[in-house]
């Protein structure tokens, strides 16, 4: 069976009106969460950036000279903070507090150092 060419230019102008609709349903879709993506980009950009900055700036700082009352040790092989602070303790002072000191006056962010590494041991 033969199909006249009205026929399929009613069915050709039906799908049109549906993509038409379609169409700006999508582009009104992409236009509302643009600007949503742009905005949650631009607020992890910020954010991350300013970590960045404020881990740079906390890496920079470098402990003061040490003074006359306090002494510079060099890190052996196999040291340890708490082996440091018992070998300075007086034993009036707790060696959780003197690893504190230590670790205080040297600006460490852990307890973790290495062999070589200087250390200013503070007056107890």
């Amino acid at each position: 069976m033969i199909t006249s060419p009205s026929f399929y230019r009613t069915i050709h102008k039906q799908d049109t009106n549906k993509a038409t609709k379609v169409n700006r349903l999508i582009r009104h879709f992409i236009k509302r969460h643009t600007v949503k993506l742009v905005v949650c980009t631009a607020v992890f950009f910020l954010l991350f950036t300013s970590f960045l900055l404020m881990g740079t700036y906390a890496s920079s700082i470098t402990p003061e000279a040490a003074s006359a009352e306090e002494q510079i040790i060099r890190v052996q092989s196999g040291d340890t903070l708490w082996n440091i602070a018992k070998q300075v303790s007086d034993g009036s002072h707790d060696i959780r507090y003197i690893v504190y000191l230590i670790k205080d006056r040297n600006d460490l962010q852990s307890t973790v150092i290495k062999p070589g590494q200087k250390l200013i041991i503070p007056s107890i």
